[in-house]
């Protein structure tokens, strides 16, 4: 993080933040700063409280989201200068004051600051109609009462709730405690053949750490409270870096979208198991460790979630930046050049054939086609559509003007 930052003049240059959080939110935090870490030379976040212990229908907690006290919290915020502010919280979903509600606390908030406003509920809102959504699973920590209330507050909004699951929880700082397993559980718990996406309601269960691995598994967007805020945040701060790692909304992008249609073809073309994107664009925080884009044949496993390996050290990057062109591997285990021990052991790939993208004679990233049912001789036909892959790779991003022809 320290190295992004030093590439911008002083933090002043940053594009600043402000979310409103409650006070008993231990997930929030960590977590926006980790899905913003990849952007970390283009904007900071700060954080400013207002009280809030249980999740209940009971007066005492409603009121705890009364506008006044977060026009305080908006306040301390505005002393920071921020340029945009966000309640981070999904209260107006299952308080039963309803979206209206958010929207005057965004009036209020900017006609008192100056700033432009929006809510986490919103923000769910935009989302779901910008992804045409009009029915969907909905997962949610709390009890029964409250998870019903953000149900109908939403069907109130036009949309359909065709399966829900919860937690039942009441007391927010156990929420902050859930498990990753639990969570994917409940996820599961909440699927629907009928849903078309999944939405996590709550600012405080720590979903945005499985989204990625679960719409895998899953087969649809999961679109987590937390992110979404973020992903609000980022485009009225106009920021548009796609992040890598936090499932598809954060990560969507047109040309992220253009490489994953360039892969789609490559798997169907050649009857693979897996086909994959690396890139080093070092202005967009993109390295090579990660796999960028991907398409996988039914039931096979995603490499997204694995950054484990320093692949420029793997022999098989090495011989890819010497002699720039296709590796062909038709016998992973007794090629001459060995692939990682884990791309075998762990990810069961049998054969695989490796394609360059080379600008101004730099290696700056890889296609990859892994084939796991057997060893497999790979037929000129293969070559051919792995060779148009890589020019409409390149020619993507050099449109886009992410790498310079």
């Amino acid at each position: 993080m320290k190295s992004r930052v030093n590439k911008v003049g002083g933090l002043e240059d940053l594009k600043k933040i402000g979310f409103i959080t409650p006070s008993s939110n231990t997930a929030l935090e960590p977590l926006t700063s980790l899905m913003a870490h990849q952007i970390s030379d283009r904007t900071s976040i700060h954080f400013s409280r207002v009280q809030v212990k249980t999740l209940t229908l009971d007066a005492n907690d409603v009121n705890q989201f009364e506008t006044g006290k977060m026009a305080d919290a908006a306040s301390l915020l505005n002393d920071a200068g921020v340029d945009v502010m966000l309640w981070n919280g999904t209260s107006g979903a299952w308080t039963g004051k309803g979206f209206d509600a958010d929207r005057e606390l965004c009036d209020a908030i900017t006609k008192a600051c100056g700033v432009p406003a929006s809510t986490s509920s919103l923000a769910q809102l935009e989302v779901l109609e910008l992804y045409g959504v009009k029915k969907f699973a909905l997962a949610t920590p709390y009890v029964e009462d409250t998870a019903r209330q953000m149900a109908r507050t939403y069907q109130g909004a036009g949309f359909e709730i065709v399966s829900e699951a919860r937690l039942n929880i009441s007391e927010n700082k156990i929420i902050g405690r859930t498990s990753f397993e639990t969570i994917k559980q409940l996820l599961r718990d909440a699927d629907s053949p009928d849903a078309e996406c999944i939405v996590v309601g709550c600012t405080n269960l720590p979903a945005a750490m499985v989204v990625e691995e679960m719409e895998h598994e899953l087969g649809k967007p999961i679109f987590d409270s937390v992110a979404v805020t973020l992903w609000q945040a980022l485009r009225m701060a106009e920021i548009r870096n796609p992040l890598h790692g936090w499932g598809k909304l954060l990560r969507d992008h047109e040309v992220v979208a253009g490489l994953d249609s360039i892969l789609s073809g490559l798997l169907a073309a050649t009857g693979a198991s897996r086909t994959t994107i690396r890139l080093d664009i070092p202005q967009l925080n993109i390295g090579v460790d990660d796999v960028y884009a991907e398409a996988t044949a039914p039931g096979v496993a995603s490499l997204k979630l694995d950054s484990s390996l320093n692949q420029r050290s793997l022999g098989t990057v090495q011989w890819l930046d010497q002699h720039k062109a296709l590796l062909v591997q038709e016998d992973c285990i007794n090629a001459e050049v060995p692939p990682p021990k884990a791309l075998m052991g762990v990810y069961g790939v049998k054969a695989q054939v490796l394609g360059p993208l080379v600008w101004r004679d730099e290696l700056v990233g890889w296609i990859s086609i892994h084939h796991i049912p057997g060893t497999r001789e790979w037929s000129s036909g293969d070559l051919d559509a792995m060779r148009k892959a890589m020019a409409d790779a390149k020619e993507l991003l050099e449109k886009s003007g992410w790498v310079q022809g």
